[in-house]
């Protein structure tokens, strides 16, 4: 469940993910990305800051002049590295963009204001900004396609991204998978993991995928007395995946996943869920019946009906 897809740089990883699920188009599908932005009532094809061409005019302009100011200043001052995410976008991308679409759409995903974010965490995450090559698009009214490591990426035929990790898991000596157990305390001097029953692992290494606050509550050790001073300082937020099933011919053609930064729709993305494998939605022979509309009318379809799905994660 999600609309993620895993891509990777790494020979390593992608010979593991085919050692859990297989190797090569038997198992699964490649996707060209193709994402967009809904914005001013339009698509603008992804990355945004690299297709204003299908903006309207008087955005297209605040949002070059943003482009070159901050390509001006970028080059005539020796500047820090920028201390927030918002010093970030406008060195890299302008005022104009910034407004726009960088500012409203992160403030959705992260439900925290970009001036209060640090940058270190950008890497591959965010397109930066070709000043020359923004107007040349614009100019040829052309869209700029084929940024990032996931322009191309694979996903699993049947299972889905779960069934990747229980690929994997299967892999594993199943005697050292436990479930349905909760950690109390982390002993790093003694690298002992104790659990809430009592037991206890000795371990070589920890790799946590619980969230980093409730991690440091379990530490103990030398310099590990009070993460408390910590843990006040960690800023989190939480999020909803809601799967939308439709019946009925997918309407967003070969449309991957979307974003939505205007503050008129509760949902900051939407993922055609559909579009990446058959099996992550019923055959189109399979009958569901309708168990209530929205409208309240008696439903005139109580025997089900069968006809494609669409399946959205928003």
């Amino acid at each position: 469940m999600g609309g993620h897809v895993i891509f990777s740089h790494f020979d390593y990883f992608d010979e593991l993910l085919d050692a859990a699920v297989g190797s090569g188009d038997e198992y699964w599908n490649t996707h060209q990305r193709v994402s967009y932005v809904w914005i001013k009532s339009r698509w603008v094809p992804y990355p945004f800051q690299n297709n204003l061409y299908c903006l309207p005019l008087e955005d297209k302009i605040r949002c070059i002049n943003g482009v070159i100011d901050a390509a001006k200043s970028s080059a005539s001052l020796q500047q820090e590295k920028p201390k927030t995410f918002d010093e970030w976008i406008l060195r890299v991308m302008g005022e104009g963009i910034a407004n726009l679409f960088m500012r409203p759409y992160n403030f959705k995903v992260w439900a925290y204001p970009t001036r209060e974010m640090q940058c270190d965490w950008l890497g591959e995450r965010v397109a930066t900004v070709d000043a020359k090559k923004v107007i040349e698009n614009v100019l040829r009214n052309e869209p700029a396609a084929g940024w990032g490591p996931n322009a191309v990426f694979r996903f699993p035929k049947h299972g889905a991204t779960g069934g990747i990790w229980k690929g994997v898991a299967a892999l594993l000596p199943q005697h050292r998978i436990q479930y349905s157990r909760k950690m109390k305390q982390i002993d790093l001097d003694n690298r002992v993991a104790t659990f809430h029953d009592g037991s206890v692992i000795r371990y070589e290494k920890v790799l946590s995928t619980v969230p980093l606050d409730l991690t440091l509550s379990m530490l103990k050790g030398d310099g590990f007395e009070n993460t408390t001073k910590w843990r006040v300082r960690l800023r989190y937020s939480s999020t909803h995946v809601i799967g939308l099933g439709v019946r009925g011919i997918n309407p967003h053609d070969l449309k991957c996943w979307l974003y939505f930064p205007e503050d008129n729709c509760p949902f900051y993305r939407a993922t055609v869920f559909s579009l990446y494998a058959d099996s992550n939605v019923p055959q189109k022979e399979t009958k569901l019946k309708t168990l209530r509309l929205a409208s309240g009318e008696a439903s005139q379809d109580a025997n089900g009906s069968h006809s494609p799905s669409c399946h959205l994660d928003l």
